[in-house]
């Protein structure tokens, strides 16, 4: 393996490695909300509405917050991950000059990551 076939081979797996860090956080996000919400519901059923609506508030909070997530950019590291991913596989075909584009390429991506 070639030291460009390195560095894409580790370009490829920080997209798929960000794209399920963002997937965990939402997740993590979505069940903290819920089991928030269902256990007010369940455990709290004789106290104060008060205190049922400050849980219920800070529950739909955390549900509510999936709304700022940022699905943009998944988007973007989704279409990173494919133009890398064609790199690699035309990487072999690839002749001097394609290589050497592509080797700026890859440099570009670092810089601007």
């Amino acid at each position: 393996m070639t030291l460009s076939t390195l560095i894409l081979e580790t370009l490829i797996q920080n997209q798929k490695d960000a794209i399920n860090r963002y997937r965990l956080y939402s997740l993590s996000v979505i069940v903290i909300g819920a089991s928030i919400i269902l256990g007010s519901n369940l455990f709290i059923s004789n106290n104060s509405t008060e205190t049922v609506k400050i849980i219920l508030n800070i529950g739909g909070g955390c549900v509510s917050t999936i709304c700022a997530f940022p699905i943009n950019q998944i988007i973007l590291r989704r279409e990173k991950l494919k133009i890398y991913q064609t790199f690699k596989t035309n990487f072999a075909r690839m002749n001097l000059e394609e290589m050497k584009k592509f080797e700026n390429l890859i440099w570009e991506s670092i810089q601007t990551t």
